[in-house]
Order: C-alpha cells, then structure tokens, then sequence
C-alpha cells in the first residue's frame, strides 16, 4: 500500500514500484547484466565507429550515424547530471580507449568524477531490457528508412491526367 500527500506523487511511486517489479522479473527471466550508465552503448558506439571505417559509400555513413545515435544515452545522462556532455563524453571515450570498457558515467552530481568503473560502482543494466531497446531502435530506423525508400521512388509532378471519357455524374 502506498501513501502520499498528493496524486501526483502517488503516481510517481506506482511507477517506481511498477519498474521495479518489472526489473525484478526480467532479472529472473534472464539473469545477465551489462555494465550500466551508458557504458555499453559508448562500447557499441567505438566498435560500430571501427567497423564503419571498414566500408565504402552509403553503407559508411548508416554505419556511423547509428554508432552516434548510440552516444545520446551517455550524453543524456551527463546532461540530467549537470556536467558539460563534451567534457564528459571526452572522458569517456578516453576511459574506454585506454582499455577500461565498463566506464560510464557517473549522474551523481555531488562527485568529482564525471565517469566511474560501472563494476566498482554496482551498476548493471539487464541484458534482456538492453536488448530490446536496441532490437526496437533498429526496427523503427529500418521502417523509417523503408518509408523514405518508398517515398523517394515515386515519380514526382502530382497525379497523372485523366483519359478523356465521359464527364463524371
């Protein structure tokens, strides 16, 4: 049973509880972790980076923009933190260079540190949660893709002129 002073923050508490027992369950379900606080997605960002330089053409660029639009959860959370997101991105992406692939960033705003070892720090994301994310990003790129695709093959000039035939009643 919940209490509070306000709907307002009954509501809050609902949803608290709610993802909680929703994280609860789908650690049950499927016990792995990933290292949290935009660690693994800076991870993916630099290998998909890498791989991107592998090609050529178009491919490249898809390549390297959906490794960029991985970067706004490590972004965001040094944003909401109220650290400057290009110090601490830079940091980041320094950690992670140098080898420590599980540093993310640290929203503790009361900290020094812009970034933290997430294994030291205790913060996982579940595996099955991050998965889903990423599986429903790329789906809705890849549909919106598909709908440009479709719109931009179709051939411009409006509609086609009618066949002369009887006026219409």
């Amino acid at each position: 049973m919940l209490r509070g002073a306000t709907t307002s923050l009954l509501d809050d508490l609902e949803r608290a509880v709610d993802g909680a027992v929703n994280a609860a369950k789908n650690l049950c379900r499927d016990g792995r972790s990933l290292p949290g606080a935009g660690a693994t997605e800076t991870a993916l960002a630099l290998a998909l980076a890498d791989y991107a330089g592998t090609k050529t053409g178009l491919e490249q660029y898809a390549i390297k923009k959906y490794a960029d639009a991985l970067e706004v959860v490590p972004r965001t959370l040094a944003e909401n933190s109220g650290r400057s997101a290009t110090e601490t991105m830079s940091r980041l992406y320094a950690a992670h260079a140098s080898g420590k692939g599980a540093t993310g960033v640290l929203i503790d705003p009361e900290s020094v540190e812009a970034v933290v070892d997430t294994a030291e720090a205790l913060i996982h994301d579940g595996f099955a949660s991050k998965e889903s994310a990423l599986k429903l990003a790329s789906d809705a790129a890849i549909t919106v893709l598909r709908v440009d695709h479709i719109i931009m093959s179709k051939q411009a000039g409006g509609p086609k002129p009618r066949a002369p035939g009887p006026p219409d009643m």
